[in-house]
């Protein structure tokens, strides 16, 4: 409160020394500190002037612009608005307004401002390219790009027209074009840092890298400042495999622009490739801190560096502790490291020794639980943490019948003793079932307010998020009736266990891409040449067919310019894809409940299909395959995703096990069965253990329990697409297979040669473990 004091004060007395001044030497005085960058002194200047009663277009415009630059967006409103109602033909108060909203992502608004502006002086060329900028950001290309090259008509040297020309054609894929704009922008000033980092990414999507790097090497030279300037080279370095200096890069980025979403997206990624585990404790920990607390990054890749916080022994002794955990050194380190706490509530850690400990910490808890016990904060948070992470994985975790015995008792006296412990009760019985599952039948939880504020996270994800679902379920709209046999079992399925459950995903909200950009980017080195598609203005409709709950909605949000139809079997899965679109606030997304038999009753067709693990789980992978072709656009682009015989080949001996043993798809059965190849007992197919998958109830029996499921090699999926009339445009994978593939077989061409591809996974059986992912084109032959 004192500085506050100090500062109105200080005002105050400046103030009036500058009331002192005449008008004009007022408006000089404050107009010259503002040319100078003397901003402070400026705005005192300018309040100075507006209190002594003076009106002036200029003066209120440029107070509206120091607003402006320090975030106060609607007092800067206020006065263009203002300076434009007392000087109607003031230019400038208009075009720094229409920019303001043009910022401010309020479009409409900012067109209608531009062009009372221009109607006012059509010769300025600054209007004409904030026009172009406004049109661009409508999707209207062909009347921002007639705006942008008014504005070079009227000046030949108009810096600003030149590079939203060069962005502009960049978007459209035509990026010779962009390319000769930035080229023409650094004749006009070769000391730009913006003209050479748009020409750097420029390169970077016409493959050239090394004219990419020295673009953007010299925009670092000449602005070490500028943003994305150290994000642009360090996606170049992550494209050509040098992760250590893209990863370099990126930190660099973070500390010049410590909120760059796009940084965060980066180093999530690297972290998939495993190099952020090769940094220091100190830095990794640094990284989880900032990666566990963000809500547009995935944080399934973050297991590897969540691991490496507790030592092998710290755990080999915790998995096996009978007694006396509360006093126990080592399980005190684990409950107080604040990473590893927060993980649980966020993404499954998946591997046999986590499981060990976590389930035994559990039945330790749960067995020597007492009303007498007083619970420490850290005690208290870890199981929150660990009721988080029960959920997340669906009650996978074995649970032994003395367990069961003393989870009844519990439930019994948890309104007991005046309510003593009763959070702590709820976190516990929450590692065991959902809260949600307990409503009104030992506690009411629709009015229940916990003591513990931490518990309520735990109450959101275990029953408030699951009563959304089921208010959201009633407005799924539904076409068409499931007549295909094997489609109602798969649907059955999927209705019990939606797959996969998940909190937060990478999503870019700003960083929108057309979908050729996409497409290259995934297939690279091989392109699709801009010249072989028609790219306009209409908005591109996109489908995802089989949506599941919803991850492959959020990725595909990054297309710009699009509409998305989302189609799936279940009810269930769909919900929960609805909830966690609503939460990243996507407007453009159209969700329907039906058979993917059933699509023509669409009566609409689609300029892109995603359809990635859906085939294989039909009765008849081709009819549906025909199904999507026949709603493709001509020349549509379809991403398709099958099962491999090779890399599966421990999953489908392990489906014959199951189906010899007669082991049911139910929790049970599924609890038994990885207990029993936990322990060892089941030893034909313990390499199981190293998918991911196998660590939740919902991608365990997607892994091992499918109701229905075929693999291919990828002989059969060229007879498919050349069966289906379409053509393989390059497999989606990392630069390390691709790399490996090229070893042998050079030539660029051999990368879309399946027959190579073939004869490659079967002496890497392992290079498509997760699926065949690739582009495919409705062909016109």
């Amino acid at each position: 409160m004192s500085g506050f004091g100090e500062k109105k004060k200080e005002n105050k007395g400046s103030s009036k020394k500058l009331q002192k001044l005449s008008e004009k030497e007022l408006k000089a005085k404050s107009i010259n500190n503002h040319i100078k960058g003397n901003l402070i002194e400026a705005e005192k200047g300018y309040i100075a002037f507006l209190r002594n009663g003076y009106s002036d277009a200029d003066i209120i415009s440029n107070y509206a612009l120091i607003c402006e630059e320090k975030g106060e967006n609607e007092k800067a409103i206020r006065l263009y608005e203002q300076c434009a109602k007392s000087f109607p033909n003031h230019i400038y108060s208009k075009l720094n307004l229409s920019f303001l909203y043009y910022k401010l992502n309020q479009l409409e608004i900012a067109k209608k401002i531009i062009e009372e502006a221009i109607q006012l002086k059509p010769s300025l060329p600054n209007g004409h390219c904030i026009r172009g900028l406004i049109l661009k950001g409508l999707d209207k290309y062909d009347e921002s790009k007639l705006s942008l090259e008014k504005a070079i008509e009227l000046d030949k040297n108009y810096f600003d027209a030149y590079i939203n020309l060069g962005l502009l054609n960049k978007d459209s894929n035509k990026y010779n074009e962009a390319e000769e704009y930035y080229l023409k922008a650094l004749e006009i000033n070769n000391k730009s840092a913006i003209a050479h980092l748009n020409l750097g990414a420029c390169y970077k999507e016409k493959q050239d890298l090394d004219k990419a790097i020295l673009h953007t090497k010299m925009a670092i030279e000449i602005d070490n400042k500028l943003e994305n300037c150290y994000l642009n080279l360090a996606t170049i370095y992550n494209q050509i495999g040098d992760y250590k200096k893209s990863l370099s890069l990126t930190k660099k980025e973070l500390l010049l622009h410590k909120h760059s979403e796009l940084s965060y997206q980066l180093i999530s990624e690297l972290i998939k490739k495993g190099e952020v585990l090769n940094t220091s404790e100190k830095d990794n920990r640094e990284l989880l801190k900032n990666l566990l607390n963000r809500k547009d990054i995935s944080h399934r890749e973050l297991f590897g560096n969540i691991n490496s916080l507790i030592s092998k022994e710290i755990l080999e002794e915790l998995s096996i502790l009978e007694s006396k955990l509360y006093e126990n050194n080592k399980f005190n380190i684990l409950i107080k490291d604040k990473e590893l706490v927060k993980a649980l509530s966020l993404l499954i850690f998946c591997s046999p020794l986590w499981e060990k400990v976590l389930g035994n910490i559990r039945k330790n808890i749960l067995l020597n639980y007492s009303d007498k016990d007083k619970i420490s904060n850290n005690i208290f948070n870890f199981i929150i943490g660990l009721g988080s992470q029960c959920f997340l994985n669906e009650y996978v975790y074995y649970i032994s019948t003395e367990e069961k015995d003393k989870l009844k008792e519990l439930k019994k006296i948890i309104n007991n003793n005046n309510n003593k412990n009763q959070d702590y009760k709820l976190a516990i019985i929450s590692c065991y079932q959902s809260l949600s599952s307990i409503n009104d039948e030992i506690i009411s939880l629709n009015t229940y307010i916990p003591n513990k504020k931490e518990l309520n996270n735990l109450l959101n994800l275990q029953f408030k998020e699951l009563n959304a679902e089921k208010k959201i379920s009633k407005g799924i709209k539904k076409i068409g009736n499931i007549k295909d046999s094997t489609s109602k079992e798969v649907k059955k399925q999927y209705e019990l266990n939606p797959y996969p459950r998940w909190r937060y995903n990478s999503y870019a909200k700003e960083n929108k891409l057309n979908f050729l950009s996409v497409i290259n980017s995934e297939i690279s080195p091989n392109t699709i040449k801009p010249k072989s598609v028609q790219l306009t203005n209409k908005k591109i409709n996109i489908l995802i067919a089989g949506c599941g709950t919803g991850i492959q909605i959020i990725e595909a949000s990054r297309y710009s310019n699009c509409e998305i139809t989302a189609i799936d079997l279940s009810n269930s899965s769909i919900s929960y894809a609805k909830r966690k679109v609503d939460e990243y606030g996507l407007k453009n997304i159209n969700f329907i409940e039906m058979d993917l038999l059933e699509l023509t009753s669409l009566n609409k067709r689609f300029d892109l299909i995603e359809c990635s693990g859906v085939l294989h789980h039909m009765n008849e992978p081709s009819k549906g395959l025909s199904n999507l072709f026949e709603v493709l656009e001509p020349e549509g682009f379809l991403k398709l995703g099958f099962y491999s015989k090779y890399a599966r080949e421990e999953i489908l001996k392990a489906r014959k096990l199951i189906k010899e043993k007669d082991i049911k798809p139910n929790i049970d059965g599924i609890r038994n069965f990885r207990n029993d190849l936990l322990n060892g007992e089941i030893k034909e197919v313990n390499k199981i253990t190293n998918w991911s998958d196998f660590y939740s109830t919902s991608m365990c029996r997607d892994l091992c329990f499918h109701t229905h499921e075929n693999c291919y090699t990828l002989i059969e999926i060229k007879n498919m697409l050349k069966v289906s009339n379409l053509e393989f445009l390059g497999f989606t994978l990392s630069k390390e297979i691709r790399d490996k593939y090229q070893i042998d077989n050079k030539d660029k061409d051999s990368l879309k040669n399946l027959e190579l591809w073939d004869k490659f996974e079967k002496l890497n059986p392992n290079s498509f473990r997760e699926m065949y992912q690739f582009w495919s084109r409705k062909s016109t032959k």
